[in-house]
């Protein structure tokens, strides 16, 4: 990001060519700003009006911007003499104007849309005029990361003289209003700011931007730090395609926040947002313990990352209550035991196989959303005794069998199965059903309860399911008794046994 306080000797302005849209002339200009440049799209209409202003508000010359002409305007030869002309009045203005920037000329040429003093100032004018109100309304707002990096730059510089001339462009207006803040979202434009969505179809909200350089500029999202301290009041965080690494300084947040969302920032590992602002990330056991809590963190929403494992420095959260992982590439969970008040785990459209031994893990969970993953087995899951709501849609589950592993969840409620295969069976929801025996009527499977034919034939199932089982363990003890009172000599088996006199 441009400065052009500190790059006003590197600053140039030149018009390199002419672009014509619908049969209108445009002068392209590129500014350079040290190693920061972008260009600006003008007609001479636009030069002209600039210049009226210049001259009546800044004692520019009258004669400075080249003349008007009606008749062969449009001829190649003109143009190119005009675009020349063009070029060297934007040099002379610059010159003239180049310590009082005065605010015409800045928007002209768009330093308010790349520069850190003139975005920093265009800020602070809007909330000087509208931030109270707005305040009143909301205490969320959204930013670009291109105008935190700029606020956190012009917190290490003093102040310009133009904002000392004028109390609207102040920077105690941003810091008051940022202090106020409850929720912030960053994102990498500011012009997808306004649509926002919190649900599955944000892809087609929100471009993903991350890579790709800012409006005419090549300043890269990727690449842009900034700092979170002075935001005083927040509670809520929310990023959107920035790297939780771009953070330089968590500030107090780490003792205050109670809800962080990071959505598509390729995210591969838990400490690139636990230690976001750590330069050391890979903190062995001993340092860990040492490291600051995120102590009143409740919600943790990691969305559409490319998380992979879960790693150690979940434990740095330990207040977590909802921890959202969806659409990353997951294929086991770890570490979560030391999450004793997390009642709420969704691992929807992860890459999980099997579920060994979860209950040692999340022995408190209440709801478990398991849905859009590779699952065929339940038992893992057999010793989930507080869950009362497990989403298992859309897996590879074939084995009517396999709900015994969850029947006998005592606080299980609400059930989704549909999209595996065994959905698709006949008297698929009272079979399932049955499995709950006298409980069926408690389940809410794929979001409906049964209807009382589904527990008739619920219950037939269950008795005959029931009477089976009790005949095969009757016939399975009867074949020991056997064994037991006509031994087998050695080599003999128990088919020998029965076929000897007497035993039959």
């Amino acid at each position: 990001m441009s400065n052009y306080q500190l790059h006003s000797s590197e600053t140039s302005l030149s018009i390199p060519r002419i672009i014509t849209v619908d049969s209108v002339n445009y002068y392209e200009i590129l500014v350079k700003c040290g190693q920061v440049m972008w260009t600006v799209n003008h007609r001479y209409r636009d030069f002209a009006e600039l210049h009226d202003r210049l001259v009546a508000e800044r004692g520019v010359s009258k004669d400075k911007l080249p003349p008007k002409k009606v008749l062969g305007n449009k001829s190649p030869t003109f143009l190119k003499k005009r675009q020349e002309a063009l070029e060297q009045y934007l040099k002379e203005m610059l010159i003239f104007l180049k310590v009082t920037m005065p605010r015409e000329f800045v928007e002209f040429l768009d330093f308010h849309r790349y520069d850190i003093i003139f975005m920093v100032q265009n800020l602070a004018n809007s909330l000087f005029l509208r931030g109270d109100a707005f305040l009143a309304k909301s205490k969320k707002y959204g930013f670009s990361v291109l105008e935190l990096h700029a606020i956190s730059e012009r917190l290490k510089i003093p102040c310009p003289a133009t904002e000392a001339a004028d109390s609207c462009y102040n920077f105690s207006h941003i810091l008051d209003f940022c202090a106020q803040l409850e929720t912030i979202i960053v994102l990498p434009t500011k012009n997808s700011l306004p649509t926002i969505m919190y649900d599955d179809d944000t892809d087609k909200y929100i471009p993903h931007a991350l890579h790709k350089p800012i409006g005419s500029s090549n300043i890269i999202p990727v690449q842009l730090r900034y700092e979170l301290s002075v935001f005083k009041a927040l509670r809520n965080l929310i990023i959107y395609g920035v790297p939780t690494e771009n953070i330089q300084n968590v500030g107090a947040l780490r003792e205050t926040l109670s809800r962080i969302e990071v959505y598509k920032s390729e995210t591969k590992q838990i400490c690139q947002i636990a230690l976001c602002d750590n330069v050391h990330k890979d903190a062995g056991e001993e340092e860990l313990d040492k490291l600051k809590q995120w102590k009143n963190l409740r919600h943790a929403v990691f969305k559409e990352n490319r998380l992979t494992t879960i790693d150690r420095t979940i434990r740095l959260f330990p207040a977590l209550k909802d921890l959202v992982l969806d659409k990353n590439q997951l294929e086991s969970i770890a570490h979560l035991s030391h999450l004793n008040n997390l009642q709420m785990l969704s691992l929807r459209c992860n890459r999980i196989a099997q579920c060994p031994n979860w209950h040692v893990q999340l022995g408190n969970l209440v709801s478990l959303n398991l849905s859009q993953n590779r699952i065929r087995l339940l038992e893992g899951l057999a010793r989930l005794y507080s869950l009362v709501s497990l989403d298992l849609s859309c897996n590879m589950i074939d084995d009517i069998n396999e709900i015994d592993h969850i029947g006998n969840l005592p606080l299980l409620e609400n059930l989704r199965l549909m999209g595996n295969p065994v959905a698709g069976g006949v008297d698929y929801r009272a079979r399932v059903l049955s499995r709950f025996g006298e409980r069926l009527q408690e389940i809410y499977l794929d979001n409906e309860k049964g209807n009382q034919a589904e527990y008739d034939t619920a219950l037939v199932l269950s008795a005959l399911r029931i009477s089976a089982q009790k005949s095969q363990r009757k016939l399975h003890s009867l074949l020991e008794d056997d064994s037991e009172e006509c031994p087998a000599t050695p080599g003999t088996s128990k088919a020998d046994v029965r076929s000897l006199p007497g035993t039959r």
